[in-house]
């Protein structure tokens, strides 16, 4: 027995050592043409109207054996050379200056400004995940394994959704193929640019007053200074409708990858409030292809990464498909009801004709085309038909334990209980003193889709008011945080009062409640329950 456990234990060890080992034909760059063998001459060429022939990854080409196992991706439209435009940086946008480089978890980019200030960023086609890795592991063959699958994702995709977002009156970058020659003019970050294949587009940050695709906006911001306008102040706004309509999109498309930083954020003035509206960007996930071996197969049946899925005829599994996006669409889009959702659905499986999906994807090269658009396209047009049906379904998953966030400012909560199966909850803005300045939230939720109704006051003086006369079948609890907050629990039905459970501290929190309403005192509540600060601990934010 003995000895068969250490035969084990060795192959276990010889196995693992394998996958570490680190080479040199395990090394990878997201540069397509090698950097000439003399340096740059001094005299740069002109590159304006010249073009080159590039494939985005010929290194994706692999054996028969290895696709066996591994799978047939995309590989086709990465190893086939396509005529590219060669960015002259001294011409293109009346000339552009490097910035500096960057790059978010897999893509290195590269930010460039023209004369008049507008910012661009240079995106790699290619990507680099191993550098997620430990270092002593991004030569080995795990990392090898990680960087072959980057043939999943379609390299041309991001081309074909400007057509479609404008149908959708969506705010959009327009991303254009380019080829970085290795230009001197690069300076220091010629060695990382040079030779590069990769979508320019207009960086969507700061001023775009003069740019209709992110609606003119005189100010477009992060995720991070949203959420803080949004958590820290009720004069603050979020387009909901807009920001579902961007959403079903990312359904449709298959895009698993919509976390925080994969937005920006137009922002309005209105009278005294603030307006945002969301801008999408990074969509290097879009019409995915990984299940398709054995390997990839088994992988999936791990459940590590469910979110990754195949992009294919059938919408489903949306939990998982929504999964990095989740956070925020469950303060986002807290306010909608269901008809909110079927409209918004019909609105968008409307404007996606034919017509205009056939125009997307003549945005990608010829010979890509052919090789790549039919198939997607019978995807996308068999997932249009199932959208309204998905959106009732995502709609139901976000509604089952349904989440009403305040600010960090003054709110009344009211919760009207209408009946054994609805509950209202309306939301004011109201002063220190608690005098009502308006309403800015009212919605029914309906117990044949929502178990428990969750309300959370964060910082100010918040009020909660419990009114009815019926025990409702969805539990409701309550986060006073923060401030000093005021409870009133209305109702001679105990049957009402046993569905309701308060969580406060005791500091200067006043409750007028009815027996059998749960009040847990708690003087040391999590940080993400109690104040705006700690509840965008929640989020994915740089």
């Amino acid at each position: 027995m003995k000895k068969y456990l250490l035969k084990i234990n060795l192959l276990i060890g010889a196995t693992a050592a394998m996958l570490t080992s680190c080479s040199e034909r395990f090394s990878h760059t997201v540069q397509q043409v090698p950097a000439p063998p003399q340096p740059v001459a001094a005299n740069v060429p002109d590159y304006s109207d010249s073009t080159i022939v590039v494939a985005a990854g010929k290194h994706y080409d692999r054996s028969r054996l290895h696709t066996f196992f591994y799978g047939k991706h995309y590989r086709p439209a990465w190893t086939t050379p396509v005529e590219v435009e060669v960015l002259d940086i001294g011409t293109a946008k009346g000339g552009l200056k490097p910035l500096q480089l960057g790059g978010s978890r897999q893509t290195i980019n590269l930010r460039l400004e023209d004369s008049a200030g507008t910012e661009y960023v240079l995106r790699s086609i290619d990507k680099e995940p191993a550098s997620a890795l430990p270092e002593k592991w991004q030569k080995s063959y795990i990392a090898n394994i990680a960087r072959d699958a980057t043939s999943a994702t379609l390299p041309y995709a991001a081309l074909t959704l400007p057509p479609m977002l404008e149908a959708l009156n969506i705010y959009h970058v327009k991303p254009e193929l380019v080829y970085v020659p290795h230009d001197p003019r690069l300076g220091e970050y010629l060695d990382d640019i040079g030779g590069m294949v990769a979508l320019l587009e207009k960086r969507p940050s700061g001023d775009q007053s003069n740019n209709p695709t992110m609606g003119n906006a005189e100010k477009v911001t992060s995720t991070q200074s949203m959420l803080e306008d949004r958590i820290y102040d009720n004069d603050t706004r979020v387009d909901a409708r807009y920001f579902l309509r961007a959403r079903l999109f990312d359904m449709l498309i298959g895009d698993w990858s919509r976390h925080e930083d994969n937005w920006r954020w137009a922002e309005f003035k209105q009278d005294s409030m603030l307006m945002y509206r969301a801008i999408p960007r990074d969509r290097d996930n879009v019409f995915y292809k990984l299940n398709d071996a054995i390997i990839p197969w088994l992988f999936m049946r791990t459940g590590l990464k469910s979110h990754f899925q195949t992009f294919r005829p059938k919408i489903k599994n949306l939990s998982d498909l929504n999964k990095s996006g989740h956070n925020l669409d469950k303060i986002l889009l807290a306010e909608l009801s269901l008809q909110d959702w079927q409209e918004v659905a019909d609105s968008v499986q409307q404007a996606l004709t034919d017509e205009v999906i056939e125009k997307a994807f003549r945005r990608m090269p010829d010979t890509i085309y052919e090789i790549t658009a039919p198939s997607i396209m019978a995807k996308l047009k068999s997932r249009r038909a199932q959208l309204p049906a998905a959106a009732a379904s995502y709609y139901k998953y976000l509604s089952c334990n349904a989440v009403v966030v305040g600010t960090d400012k003054h709110e009344l909560f009211e919760v009207n209980v209408l009946s054994e199966n609805q509950v209202q909850v309306q939301v004011y803005k109201t002063k220190k003193d608690g005098d009502v300045q308006y309403l800015f939230f009212d919605r029914v939720y309906d117990a044949n889709v929502t178990q428990v109704l969750q309300l959370y006051g964060l910082d100010g003086n918040d009020q909660f008011v419990v009114k009815g006369n019926v025990a409702p079948k969805i539990e409701i609890n309550i986060w006073g945080g923060a401030g000093e907050d005021a409870y009133t629990v209305t109702t001679e039905n105990k049957k009402l009062a046993k569905k309701i459970a308060i969580e406060d501290s005791m500091y200067r929190n006043t409750y007028d409640v009815a027996k059998k309403t749960k009040v847990t005192v708690n003087d040391n509540p999590a940080a993400n329950k109690y104040i705006g600060e700690g509840w965008l601990l929640r989020y994915y934010l740089n």
